[in-house]
């Protein structure tokens, strides 16, 4: 068990190499300017959502991201919240959060200044990361869908699992930013053997789900698995962040159970290619 997990820290640590944390650290500290207005009493009601368990620093920076205005404001904002129109204040997190995530807006950049917001960011990353993985996932399934593809586009250069787990590794270090933490691979690979040691566990499984059933099938079958793998990393990885502690093994089958769940719904709407 201690060689294997050596093993995985190392495997890890060369593909961490690989990646740059500076990407992370750019868009964690992209400026953003919401405008709050309405009622003061809203307002503030609104101001307290979106700051819940932010610290004192935290605040002080939220301050000024954040304006508030009892009319229409005089300057120009990324986002102006009409906090008077809102059924309640909690509705804002929703309102704020799709708004940049239309904008293409870094939503990790959001969580550290907001962390009232730190949930709907987070699950919408992972949600992110699952879907982008699912489909290099099936892409990699293609050659035996299709015989001839694998002339032009062998699997390992359409989709390894390197590709996967650098992805699930990038996912890991914005939701550590995300809750406040130095996107930093030194300090934070501790904390990856912890949460995607699994992964390599799913590999094998998809590899002997995908070897019993045929074409498209298999497609899908992979990717449910890709899909359900990376909601699992991230969600353990958000539920480190939140307690400190690892999940335990139970939490962690109860975690992929729940993402099988989300998986086989999520792949009714995938459409497959057909070899007729």
């Amino acid at each position: 068990m201690i060689k294997q997990r050596i093993g995985q820290l190392t495997h890890l640590w060369n593909i961490a190499r690989e990646l740059s944390p500076k990407v992370v650290e750019q868009e964690l500290l992209t400026p953003f300017r919401i405008a709050l207005v309405g009622h003061p009493e809203r307002i503030e009601a609104v101001w307290r959502v979106l700051t819940s368990g932010a610290s004192p620093t935290t605040l002080q920076t939220a301050s000024e991201y954040v304006k508030r205005f009892d009319g229409p404001p005089n300057e120009e904002f990324d986002f102006v919240l009409g906090c008077d129109a809102l059924e309640v204040p909690q509705d804002a997190i929703e309102a704020v959060v799709n708004h940049f995530q239309q904008h293409e807006f870094p939503l990790v950049a959001l969580a550290r200044v907001l962390p009232g917001t730190r949930e709907v960011v987070v699950n919408r990353l992972v949600e992110d990361v699952a879907t982008t993985n699912a489909g290099i996932a099936m892409l990699s399934a293609l050659p035996s869908l299709f015989p001839l593809l694998g002339l032009l586009a062998p699997p390992a250069a359409v989709a390894d699992m390197v590709i996967l787990t650098k992805n699930q590794m990038l996912m890991v270090l914005r939701i550590a930013a995300a809750f406040g933490k130095k996107p930093d691979w030194r300090q934070r690979m501790p904390e990856m053997g912890t949460v995607l040691g699994a992964a390599f566990g799913w590999r094998a499984v998809a590899r002997q789900l995908v070897g019993l059933v045929p074409g498209g099938v298999g497609m899908v079958i992979k990717g449910m698995i890709a899909y359900a793998g990376t909601l699992t990393v991230g969600r353990a990885a958000a539920w480190f962040y939140a307690t400190g502690k690892a999940p335990s093994q139970a939490e962690r089958e109860r975690l992929y159970q729940q993402a099988w769940e989300e998986a086989r719904s999520k792949s009714k709407d995938w459409n497959l290619p057909s070899k007729e």
